[in-house]
């Protein structure tokens, strides 16, 4: 699956012009255009009300592409990440149905000093949205630190992800899409231990984003992600981010974006693919333990 709906983020992967950032309608013509390329490759794409849906499913996006609608209002000051979530009032049962929305997507912004009350009312609100219009809901969660300091080290923040996902995958979701469980940038060793234990966790499928992931390392751990439990990807920047400043976004989008995305469904079918045969393997293993014991 294929994530567009990046907003104030996405405005700022563009070149200044004139010193200036780009338009909205900069804005639109991307997400356009990377829907028309990409969509034909993807079972599904995430965009925005703001920018990418209006009042009707999108031309852009291709017959064979389900539509997933965000259904959040980012928080997001100049220069920074996002710092907090709201529920757009605007993705009501009645819009989601208009514009043939197969799914919803929430954002969460996770911190280990915020009230986990508030986060788990905001996001039983967004359920309880999906759920009157008859979609599966995809709850997201990206962890920050504590307020005004830094994580205290890799593993509290490997920690927090966990947190995370015990604290809002178990609300009802009908996916939970999360951080690369385990990564470091360039060193990929924990990914599968790490999934593992995400799958443990997550009562449901789940799968990873790639924000906060070297581009190179995507694929990879991607691979080493679905090998420990993951179900696929829910992914933009590491396929499209590089093409918004090309010279010619078209054709990067073609070449380079479309070349990516093909490549992470491989992954994922053959990850997917040799777990199972693993499952299989150690059932057969199992199966033969049982029958020694009963003494046959």
């Amino acid at each position: 699956m294929l994530a567009l709906d990046q907003r104030e983020s996405l405005r700022r992967m563009f070149p200044l012009v004139d010193g200036l950032e780009v338009d909205d309608d900069s804005l639109r013509r991307f997400k356009a255009t990377a829907t028309r390329v990409l969509s034909p490759l993807a079972s599904a794409i995430l965009l925005d009300r703001p920018f990418a849906v209006t009042d009707a499913r999108p031309d852009s996006l291709g017959p064979s592409s389900s539509l997933i609608l965000a259904a959040d209002v980012l928080d997001q000051p100049p220069g920074q990440g996002v710092v907090d979530t709201s529920l757009d009032p605007l993705v009501t049962p009645e819009f989601i149905g208009r514009v043939g929305a197969a799914a919803v997507k929430f954002l969460v912004i996770w911190r280990p000093d915020d009230g986990a009350e508030d986060r788990v009312r905001l996001v039983r609100s967004f359920l309880e949205v999906a759920d009157a219009a008859g979609v599966p809901s995809l709850v997201e969660a990206i962890v920050r630190p504590a307020a005004g300091l830094e994580w205290d080290g890799p593993d509290a923040r490997h920690a927090a992800i966990f947190q995370a996902a015990r604290e809002l995958s178990t609300l009802g979701g009908t996916i939970y899409k999360a951080e690369m469980p385990g990564y470091l940038p360039g060193d990929l060793s924990r990914v599968r231990e790490h999934s593992e234990r995400m799958t443990e966790i997550v009562p449901g499928p789940w799968v990873v984003l790639s924000n906060g992931v070297n581009q190179p390392d995507f694929a990879p751990g991607l691979r080493e992600a679905c090998l420990g439990g993951a179900q696929g990807f829910l992914a933009g920047r590491a396929i499209w981010e590089d093409t918004v400043a090309d010279p010619d976004t078209l054709d990067a989008l073609t070449r380079r974006s479309a070349e990516r995305l093909r490549a992470l469904t491989t992954i994922v079918a053959e990850a997917l693919r040799s777990r199972g045969q693993q499952r299989t393997v150690a059932r057969s293993l199992a199966s033969d333990v049982r029958t020694k014991e009963a003494g046959g």
